[in-house]
């Protein structure tokens, strides 16, 4: 019973074996096309991978992070390299290995390179046992030719900045900016004499600065000093932009941009200035074109005078003082002071009596007198006065006191002595807008408080300057000055009376100077309210 089974159970998974084969070869199998079907030709072709050069393993270690250098070498002329890489044997190699010799020097990590060639390349330092790169270098060997004509070109342009000198392809290339037109004209007229010599591997790619332009505006509108023209550079042209009273002032200001235009350079390929050309400078003719005058005249009815403008003149009055004593006193004068007569035996006149006389010895130890003092006054006042222009008179008074030094017998306190300052202008001018000159009669008188006897105090004069100037705007001028110094030495001493023996010796020595100078400072304002906010902000004053 159990050998039927096991046969029947053989017996099927033998057929399921058989079927299983059969339908996957139908399903791996393409059905053949009929014989009447049209062939239909396939976009992919199917194609086993292969073909190419096996990659061959290779016993080396990869490479690390190499040193790069750039030379610019020239032949014949050794070059030292510092390389810091270990003392192993090395190799070198590259495209650019029959350009040089390379050496080590030994115990360092100096390389000497010899170029022997003109031509650049990389050459690469190996290590010979692993063959890892270590270092690389990528040079670029000139003759010496080139070298020579580039230091005699840096030689005959050295007066000009702004040029940088290159070398490109075996070729001189000068590039960069300058600010005038004649020092283009002097770069072409170098390079001319190296190309009449045979020279023709120089090329110029100098051209004018835009900075040029700017300062050439800025200069203009300094000379015409008229806040209301505007002066602006666009491009080549300059434009010209406001309202004048007249036709003579506008045609003025025209006048003064032609005489400050250059030479106009514009970009264009030429002989020797390669990349520029030049139009000489015509007044009135081609340059005129190039000035944009757009300045309008005002009608007679729009025109407005004007108001004058103020002058404010600052006064600086420095005065200094100083005294010095020095005294030496010796004094040795004994004297004798009779008391009268005493009876001290018997009657007065009598006979046989005795009178004495008795008398004291004054001043009898000696006496030394020792002092030195020193003191000093310094004063600076500072006046300020505003006025229009061309006014007749001005005038400013002010009175302050300082200390005189000396002293009360009773209190020991400084005693104080009352000055006035007083500041006079006449007829101040402002002579030239453009300048900012200005033209003032100044009269300065500094006076003393002095007693006057039964009177009491009173002033008298001490300095007084009067005198007329002329100072630009801003700019400060010392219109006077005193130096006095005065010296004084003393010897001995006075003999004392009734004196029995007199000894006095004495010496003192006295020093006075003295200093005094005026400032003189003009200030041209558009108004009186202009810069009063910084003295606001100077006394904290709050609106």
């Amino acid at each position: 019973m159990q050998k039927s089974v096991r046969t029947r159970l053989n017996f099927i998974l033998f057929f399921t074996f058989v079927f299983t084969s059969i339908f996957a070869h139908a399903q791996s199998t393409p059905p053949a096309p009929p014989p009447n079907a049209p062939t239909e030709k396939l976009v992919y072709e199917e194609a086993e991978e292969g073909g190419g050069t096996a990659v061959k393993l290779l016993n080396a270690e990869p490479n690390k992070k190499r040193i790069r250098r750039h030379l610019n070498l020239i032949a014949g002329m050794k070059h030292d390299e510092e390389i810091s890489i270990p003392e192993l044997p090395l190799t070198y190699k590259g495209g650019g290995v029959e350009l040089l010799d390379l050496q080590r020097i030994k115990g360092t990590d100096t390389f000497r390179i010899l170029p022997t060639k003109v031509g650049n390349g990389i050459v690469t330092i190996h290590n010979k046992k692993t063959g890892q790169i270590l270092v690389e270098l990528r040079v670029d060997i000139r003759d010496q030719t080139i070298e020579k004509t580039l230091r005699e070109i840096q030689a005959l342009l050295a007066d000009i900045e702004g040029i940088e000198y290159k070398i490109v392809n075996n070729r001189i290339i000068l590039d960069g900016f300058v600010l005038l037109p004649k020092d283009l004209k002097r770069i072409g007229q170098v390079i001319g004499q190296f190309a009449e010599g045979g020279a023709s591997n120089i090329s110029s790619l100098v051209s004018l600065s835009p900075l040029a332009k700017k300062k050439i505006v800025e200069y203009i509108a300094r000379d015409i000093n008229n806040p209301e023209i505007t002066v602006s550079s666009i491009g080549d042209f300059i434009k010209l932009e406001g309202f004048v009273n007249s036709v003579e002032e506008k045609n003025r200001i025209n006048d003064v941009v032609l005489l400050y235009l250059p030479d106009i350079v514009t970009e264009k390929g030429q002989e020797n200035l390669r990349n520029v050309t030049m139009a000489d400078r015509k007044p009135q003719t081609d340059v005129g074109a190039y000035v944009i005058n757009l300045i309008q005249v005002r009608k007679a009815e729009d025109k407005v005078e004007p108001p004058p403008k103020m002058i404010q003149v600052v006064i600086h009055v420095v005065e200094y003082a100083e005294r010095y004593l020095k005294s030496f006193n010796f004094t040795f004068s004994p004297s004798l002071r009779n008391l009268g007569e005493a009876q001290t035996q018997g009657q007065a006149n009598a006979p046989g009596s005795i009178s004495e006389l008795a008398s004291i010895v004054d001043n009898l130890l000696p006496k030394l007198n020792w002092a030195r003092t020193h003191g000093y006054v310094r004063l600076l006042d500072t006046a300020s006065l505003l006025t229009q222009d061309k006014t007749p008179s001005a005038s400013l008074t002010r009175g302050f006191s300082v200390n005189n030094g000396t002293t009360t017998v009773a209190g020991g306190a400084f005693n104080t002595q009352q000055f006035n300052l007083s500041l006079t202008l006449s007829s101040p001018t402002i002579k030239s807008e453009r300048s900012e000159l200005v033209e003032t009669g100044i009269t300065v008188a500094t006076q003393a408080q002095t007693p006057n006897g039964a009177q009491g105090l009173s002033f008298s004069p001490t300095t007084n300057v009067t005198t007329k100037v002329s100072i630009r705007s801003r700019q400060s001028a010392a219109i006077a000055g005193i130096i006095s110094k005065k010296s004084e030495n003393q010897f001995g001493g006075p003999t004392g009376a009734g004196a029995i023996v007199t000894l006095n010796h004495g010496k003192s020595f006295t020093k006075n100077s003295s200093n005094y100078v005026l400032f003189v400072t003009p200030i041209i304002k558009s108004s009186a309210s202009a810069g009063v906010e910084q003295v606001k902000k100077k006394f904290r004053f709050k609106d």
